[in-house]
Parts: C-alpha cells; sequence; structure tokens
C-alpha cells in the first residue's frame, strides 16, 4: 500500500508526537491504547475500529453518549467529533485507522452496509460474541505477523486481510441490526440522507450533478448539502466525489475493461476529461494507476 500512494495522496492519517505501530498513509495502528485522550479529542479524519480488551471508557461520537466494555467493538466514521472520555485505570483497546478510500476501496459492495451502520443507524459500539472474538484474534495475529515484516510482498496480503476482517465486521453489522429488531423510528432528515447514500451507491454513473440526486428526493440541492453536513459532516459533493474516486479505481485495478470503456461506463463524456479528474483525485493518470506507477 505504503508505495502505491503518491505523496500528495498520504495525506488521510497525521499524527504527531505520538508512538504509531504501523502507517501507511492510509492505515494506522495503534496496538495498545490505555488512554484515549493522548490521542482526542479531535475531529477525526479516518474511520476508526477500536477492540476493548479491559477495562470501561465513556465517551461521546458526534452527540450520543457510549458506553465501551470489554469485547465491544467501537465504530467510529470519519468527519465526526469524539470528546467527553473518560477510560477507567485498567482500560486498554486495539485501534485500527482507516482512511475513507481504503474502507470504500476494500468494500466497495459491501459499503451500504457499512456506511447505512456508522452515519444513519449509528451503531458505534457493538459487543462482539466469544466466536467472533476468536475470529478477530487470528485476523489480528495474521495482520500485525505481516505488518511486522514490512516486506513489500506483504502489502497486498495486508490488504487483503483488512478487506476479511471488514467484510467480518460487516457481517456483525447487519445482525446487530437484525438481532435489534424494528429499527428506532428515524427523523425525516436521517432517511432522506439514507435515501441519498443508497441511491449514490446504485448508480452505475455517479458522478452525476446534486441537482440530479436532490431532483430524485423531490428536495433542494442546498438543503440535500445541510443533511448531509448534518448526519456526516461531508457535504453531498464529497460523497459523490468519494463513490466515484472508488468505482475508478476498482475498475482500473480489478477490471479487463479498456481505460475507454471505463471512462464510458462511468459517464464521462470523453477521454481527456477523465483522465484529467483521474490525475486531479488520484495523483496519476489512469495508465499509470492502472499499473501501480
Amino acid at each position: 500500500m505504503a508505495n502505491t500512494i503518491k505523496n500528495d495522496q498520504r495525506r488521510f492519517i497525521e499524527f504527531e508526537n505520538l508512538v504509531v505501530d504501523y502507517t501507511d498513509g492510509d492505515v494506522a495502528i495503534f496496538d495498545h491504547v490505555t488512554d484515549m485522550n493522548k490521542i482526542y479529542p479531535l475531529k477525526t479524519l479516518t474511520n476508526i475500529i477500536g477492540i476493548c480488551s479491559s477495562g470501561s471508557m465513556k465517551m461521546r461520537i458526534g452527540e450520543q453518549d457510549k458506553l465501551v466494555m470489554p469485547n465491544d467493538v467501537i465504530f467510529c466514521p470519519s468527519n465526526l467529533h469524539i470528546d467527553h472520555i473518560e477510560c477507567s485505570p485498567d482500560f486498554e483497546c486495539k485501534i485500527l485507522f482507516l482512511s475513507d478510500h481504503i474502507i470504500q476501496g476494500l468494500l466497495h459492495d459491501k459499503i451500504s452496509v457499512w456506511n447505512h451502520a456508522v452515519y444513519v443507524s449509528q451503531q458505534n459500539v457493538i459487543s462482539m460474541s466469544h466466536v467472533c472474538r476468536v475470529e478477530f484474534g487470528f485476523y489480528y495475529g495474521l495482520l500485525k505477523s505481516k505488518i511486522e515484516k514490512r516486506k513489500m510482498d506483504s502489502l497486498e496480503i495486508i490488504q487483503v486481510l483488512i478487506r476479511a476482517l471488514l467484510l467480518e465486521l460487516c457481517l456483525i453489522l447487519e445482525k446487530s441490526a437484525e438481532n435489534a429488531g424494528e429499527e428506532p423510528k428515524q427523523s425525516q432528515g436521517k432517511i432522506l440522507f439514507n435515501r441519498f447514500l443508497r441511491l449514490v451507491a446504485d448508480n452505475d454513473v455517479k458522478r452525476r450533478p446534486i441537482t440530479y440526486y436532490a431532483g430524485k428526493l423531490a428536495i433542494t440541492p442546498k438543503y440535500l448539502t445541510m443533511l448531509c453536513l448534518k448526519f456526516s459532516n461531508k457535504t453531498a459533493s464529497d460523497w459523490i466525489v468519494q463513490y466515484t474516486i472508488e468505482d475508478i479505481r476498482f475498475y482500473l485495478r480489478n477490471s479487463n475493461l479498456s481505460i475507454k470503456e471505463i471512462s464510458a461506463k462511468l459517464g464521462f463524456a470523453n477521454m481527456s476529461h477523465f483522465g484529467s479528474y483521474v490525475r486531479k483525485n488520484l495523483g496519476a493518470s489512469p495508465s499509470d494507476f492502472r499499473h501501480g506507477k
């Protein structure tokens, strides 16, 4: 991962005066966190997945107070505030920080599950079963082993392991939603925000004007952007660009389609426009990005 990301792309995770067990610009791991206040309060620029191994922690994610106990999984999406943190003396957890585009790129077809759970349903703290804890231990052990080797041939394996772990966590999120039964009544605004995310995710051509999506929802573009900012601290344009870029990344790296075919499939008017868009957002031409340059 580290060598395939251009310098101007390495802006997702920035830590100062902290000991980080591993970071490559898109992934960072803290193996033994005993006081979250050493990392926060701040507005998160990355997605957080934490596993509490002992003690307890009270925290506020966005506008909701959460209690974290041993064997709980903490999910916190990017662009939400974490504050009012109180950790017990015996608190300890492991934390995985993942950039938005790593989450989007590795999950891809499951991204709607993730977005609905962490942004709409706000499933930020979930207790793991014994089986899940054992399985997580296997994934974490393999991931840590590959990370410690720090070899080029381990980078692709690290991505595969993180994808497998994310898919397992998505299953936990889905089961948690099923076990909860009928969802609490949501505000009309949150329902519209959820519908917007699904509209973007389900469209083959995601790069459309905000007016297109607002029209589908029968609301104004200004109101759509206000809802996106309220529930995710991202604008509607941010979401459209994020989904579009990950489609580009997916098709360039995981399909046999020609660059011209990908450009047409994703709704770009011509190859020149597509090339400029890719260079602006991925720091390389479509051809160079496809070949990992």
